[in-house]
């Protein structure tokens, strides 16, 4: 009997460990993707002539979201502003997962931190 419970635990123990592992890789790769579409939407705006709407102080969505990439859709933002270097772009990327609040387009920098659904953030001067 005693050998029959300790299968059991055991058993249980794996069952669990299986299902953190299946979800830490699908959070990995949610997060791979939207760091690809982060760095690759810095680069892109280093890359704009100076007289881009794009690069219009201001919180810009992009125009393509909600973005099919990978494992998910995706969100798209950007934040420019002046720095004392050149221009600042804060790039941010938000998708969903599972229980927390769905991804949308939002309006500002402070409803995308207030939604709680997963994003990435990444900062660079582009010019």
């Amino acid at each position: 009997m005693i050998t029959l419970v300790v299968i059991m635990l055991v058993f249980v123990a794996t069952a669990r460990i299986s299902v953190v592992t299946a979800q830490s890789g699908r959070y990995s790769e949610a997060l791979t993707a939207a760091s690809v579409l982060g760095h690759t939407t810095l680069v892109r705006l280093k890359g704009l002539p100076c007289d881009s709407s794009d690069l219009e102080s201001g919180w810009h969505q992009d125009p393509e979201n909600p973005i099919e990439y990978g494992p998910g859709q995706y969100y798209r933002f950007w934040q420019v502003s002046a720095a004392a270097e050149g221009i600042r772009s804060d790039v941010h990327v938000a998708w969903d997962e599972g229980m927390r609040q769905e991804a949308r387009n939002f309006g500002s920098f402070v409803e995308l931190e207030q939604s709680g659904c997963p994003h990435i953030s990444l900062s660079g001067i582009i010019r």
